[in-house]
């Protein structure tokens, strides 16, 4: 294999990430990344203490040297098409007071719904001898779209949410492929890539639920903030050697070309 991978995945009960590149092989020319990516709720510990994690979002974000992505190859693109389709069914009420004859021709014929029918005097069931009716027509637009977990977005970069707004808990890539590459036209002197999770501190929920250090007990009103952040830079302390900026970044993986 040409392209060796190497996978950094500090806390893998909670984000698991690994990537391989194979030759594709109906075309010698062009190159698969494939992917695996694990999100997920549990408990991990950090200095001491014992936190519960889960995220809410989370981002997958790529970048190549020497490599370029293959045109329309991209995993979990949202492509708007140049055609809708909407489906109609009955919700909004329309009210209207019409000729007997008419309102009766117009039920039978199914184009309206008659929820309610004030008549005047009395008549046979044609109509014809009952000058004024009341009729009820029910519409409602309803648009069907389609639900990407791991949907492609700017910048070489995928978004992975749920499709109820849930805490990420599941497998949402078995390698699968992410995209397909192809080398520069230039013979670069240096062909890699590398992907890595990450999430800002706001899509992060994370609670101590056990802590040995007797500090955290005499935090005072603003306990749950101090917590918060606390546990985020702890978490970024124990998964990243960079200075904290409020992005944690949980996995690493990367893969470099040695053909």
């Amino acid at each position: 294999m040409p392209f060796y991978p190497n996978d950094t995945n500090p806390l893998p009960q909670i984000v698991g990430l690994k990537s391989v590149v194979m030759e594709n092989e109906s075309d010698p020319t062009t190159f698969d990344l494939q992917v695996e990516l694990g999100i997920f709720q549990d408990e991990v510990t950090v200095d001491r203490a014992t936190i519960a994690v889960s995220l809410r979002q989370a981002s997958l974000s790529m970048d190549l040297e020497g490599l370029d992505v293959v045109e329309k190859s991209k995993y979990g693109i949202d492509h708007t098409p140049s055609k809708l389709t909407v489906k109609t069914t009955s919700e909004s009420t329309i009210q209207t007071s019409v000729e007997k004859t008419r309102a009766y021709e117009a039920i039978v014929s199914g184009e309206l719904t008659p929820l309610t029918q004030g008549l005047k005097g009395s008549g046979s069931r044609s109509g014809k001898q009952v000058d004024g009716a009341t009729a009820t027509l029910k519409e409602n637009r309803e648009t069907q779209a389609d639900f990407y977990p791991v949907k492609a977005v700017g910048n070489d970069t995928w978004r992975v949410t749920d499709a109820a707004g849930a805490n990420l808990d599941r497998t949402y890539l078995n390698y699968d492929k992410l995209c397909a590459l192809r080398m520069k036209p230039a013979r670069p002197n240096h062909v890699a890539t590398s992907l890595s999770v990450h999430a800002p501190q706001k899509y992060i929920n994370a609670e101590i639920v056990r802590d040995s250090r007797t500090f955290m007990s005499r935090v005072g009103s603003n306990k749950e903030k101090v917590i918060n952040i606390l546990v985020a830079k702890g978490l970024h302390e124990a998964t990243s050697q960079v200075e904290y900026d409020g992005v944690l970044t949980f996995s690493v993986s990367t893969t470099e070309y040695e053909g």
